[in-house]
């Protein structure tokens, strides 16, 4: 072989080791016997790139498993070439098990086994933990088969597991936890568990996804999340929870000891070529994607150990009635949950461990707290119709003096805190602002500011409107109401939603005048003419029918104008005041953004049906013409209503779920309930009766009593 090589003689090492760089990607007989030369004239040790690679990390990661055999019949793989790191501290076996090169790292562990103990510079990574953060699930197979404890963790204390999860392979982080179940509970450097890993995946759920018809307003294009929510609803899961004993025989990904917690399920032919084009691919994806999220945090959440998170009642009269432990203590995963609003994470852990809804962050906020903070309406809604203690919660004030109204009074993300005070999370939600889905384009000087100050008005009195009575007028540390605070909060946001609508309307008002003035105008213009001596349309006669049609066209497009133009006149007209935007300054802008696209819709119509009076269009096409003139019209009137009506009826119509679920509060009316909170005596008798979970016979009874007393109900 080496009288065939290629002499090196005469000529520089970097035009070899440029040489030798492109040979070692290419495959070839040829490519190999320069190789074997290089190595024989310079060694196998000898980097050939500027990251300090050397021939053999080139042919780990091309998986290059006929040049590592002939190297090995060679005996060119020496200890010091296998042994060789580059810049980063990675050797060959790193680079291969970051590929997921599974036949080159077993030629290199035949040679050498200790290989699986080397670490690089970066984190102190070892090639199995390289395997588990980049998801190679066939290399990791036959890295841990020579496992020991010293290769499980790298140097900031994160494990395989913790590496698999925030890489988000989640059938391989799966396949650990079924191996290696005492991973689940193991901390980093920092406290962070897996559980608390996975739970900074949002969009690994399909709760913080675009796939749920609940909450059509995560896209910029309603109709079509829509259309893929239909689809990701239609497409089954492919992963399946399995036990160690029942995997199914035909599942050929299965590892060989069959200690999986997952199994995958086949598809026909049919499916697969369906579900692989551009169109559903992606859909898929995210379906499986969430499906094995929602499997791993099952098992996570039963494997933690929650005696981390528990907090302990304050022995300080003067504190408040509840502190958290002063050591630094692990980020409690139903917290973080909340903040991100997961709903499939808090279900799950309150589900499993229902006591844990009395959580308290660093703040003194439990997690109806958060949510209302965090505006995760949804989360919220499920709080308070499955939490058993809700009422507590409800009562409950944090370190600041804050209570569940003043958390509902910040206009981003957070109301303004006292100085001192921690935030334990930062939530990234929409596009790395913090910004929840009530604030999504609520761009200055644009509609959206409107939008958001309406939903912020919505919210907070929707959350006061659960809250009990006494709490509506309680300051907090800094010496301000709900009320004040909110209006502190929102007095920028509000002028700028007045200077917004204002603008929006009065283009809209030049838009409804011209297409009122073409309609009026168009009555005037019958196709055909007008009959000179008795003023009657020429076609009146030959085409009553469709005349009196053109005639119903241009009067509602006249009917809508019209009326849009009233409801910005309205709008113009409107004080602007907070109260306003609770009800009248969104239905005044929806009815009059409807009402444009209506007449607008309409005057199209009759300019087609003003062709058939004039015999331009066949019967067939004039048809066609005209129903899809409707359709748009009405599709784009849907669009504009889309979730905005939605949520809005939904809001209201929540508005007093909660408040006819009270027990003892219902049938009271708001006026009873300030004078029953006014009275400390009485209210005390009666949040103890609440407090307790009384049946709600008993404080109906009490509440008949205090009203029989003379205390001004």
């Amino acid at each position: 072989m080496a009288n065939s090589a290629t002499n090196f003689n005469g000529t520089t090492f970097m035009s070899y080791r440029s040489r030798a760089y492109k040979s070692a990607s290419e495959k070839t007989p040829e490519s190999l016997l320069f190789l074997c030369d290089f190595l024989r004239e310079y060694g196998a040790a000898v980097p050939i790139d500027n990251r300090g690679d050397t021939v053999l990390h080139l042919l780990a990661i091309n998986g290059n498993r006929a040049a590592f055999e002939s190297l090995l019949r060679a005996g060119l793989l020496t200890d010091e070439a296998l042994t060789k790191k580059n810049v980063h501290g990675n050797t060959a076996l790193h680079e291969a098990a970051r590929s997921g090169q599974t036949e080159v790292a077993e030629i290199m562990l035949r040679r050498k086994q200790d290989l699986v103990f080397l670490r690089n510079h970066d984190m102190d990574e070892t090639p199995l933990y390289v395997a588990a953060a980049y998801g190679k699930r066939e290399v990791f197979r036959v890295l841990e088969s020579y496992r020991s404890d010293c290769m499980m963790r790298r140097r900031d204390g994160r494990t395989i597991l913790h590496a698999a999860v925030d890489g988000e392979r989640y059938r391989l982080a799966v396949n650990i936890v079924e191996s290696y179940p005492d991973l689940a509970c193991k901390q980093d450097e920092k406290g962070m568990t897996p559980l608390n890993f996975l739970v900074t995946k949002a969009s690994s759920f399909k709760s913080r996804s675009s796939y749920v018809f609940y909450d059509l307003s995560r896209t910029a294009f309603i109709p079509w999340q829509i259309v893929e929510a239909i689809i990701y609803s239609f497409i089954p899961p492919m992963y399946v929870k399995t036990t160690s004993e029942s995997q199914a025989a035909n599942n050929e990904e299965a590892p060989r000891d069959n200690r999986v917690g997952i199994s995958k399920l086949e598809r026909s032919f049919f499916a697969k070529k369906i579900l692989g084009c551009w169109l559903f691919k992606n859909i898929d994806d995210a379906k499986q994607k969430h499906a094995l999220a929602l499997l791993l945090a099952n098992r996570l959440i039963e494997k933690e150990d929650w005696s981390r998170y528990i907090n302990f009642p304050s022995t300080d009269s003067g504190a408040s009635s509840i502190r958290i432990l002063s050591s630094p203590r692990a980020p409690d995963p139903l917290i973080q949950a909340t903040k991100l609003g997961i709903l499939e994470l808090v279900m799950g852990i309150l589900k499993k461990y229902p006591e844990a809804a009395d959580s308290f962050d660093d703040n003194g906020r439990n997690i109806l707290h958060i949510s209302v903070e965090q505006k995760h309406r949804f989360l919220y809604d499920y709080l308070m119709c499955s939490v058993v203690y809700k009422d507590r919660m409800l009562a409950d004030v944090d370190f600041q003096g804050n209570t569940v109204i003043h958390m509902a009074t910040c206009s981003e993300k957070r109301p303004p805190r006292s100085p001192g005070v921690t935030d334990e999370l930062i939530v990234n939600v929409h596009g790395g602002q913090g910004n929840t889905d009530f604030h999504v384009g609520g761009k200055q000087g644009s509609v959206g500011v409107v939008n958001q100050m309406s939903w912020d008005v919505l919210w907070f009195k929707r959350v006061k409107h659960d809250s009990y009575p006494h709490l509506w007028h309680i300051r907090n540390f800094d010496g301000k109401s709900a009320e004040e605070l909110f209006e502190e909060n929102h007095s920028t946001l509000r002028e700028q939603a007045e200077n917004a609508a204002k603008h929006v309307s009065n283009n809209l008002i030049v838009v409804a005048i011209l297409i009122g003035t073409i309609n009026f105008a168009a009555l005037f213009t019958l196709p055909g003419g007008f009959d000179q001596n008795t003023g009657i349309p020429m076609l009146l006669q030959s085409n009553r029918q469709e005349v009196q049609f053109f005639m119903a066209y241009i009067g509602l497009a006249l009917f809508f104008a019209f009326l849009s133009l009233a409801t910005l006149m309205l709008i113009q007209l409107s004080r602007f005041d907070t109260n306003d935007f609770h009800v009248a300054i969104p239905v005044k802008t929806v009815l009059s953004c409807i009402t444009i696209i209506l007449s607008t819709g309409f005057s199209a119509t009759a300019f087609g049906q003003g062709y058939i009076l004039e015999g331009k269009l066949g019967p067939f096409l004039a048809t066609f013409l005209i129903f899809f003139m409707f359709l748009v019209t009405i599709v784009l009137a849907l669009i504009m209503m889309d979730t905005k009506i939605k949520k809005f009826i939904n809001a209201l119509a929540k508005h007093n779920s909660y408040r006819c679920s009270l027990g003892p509060l219902k049938g009271l009316e708001e006026k009873e309930l300030q004078a029953l909170a006014a009275n400390k005596e009485t209210w005390t008798q009666f949040t103890q009766i609440q407090m307790l979970g009384a049946h709600k016979a008993a404080g109906i009874e009490m509440i008949h009593e205090f009203k029989q007393r003379d205390i001004g109900i």
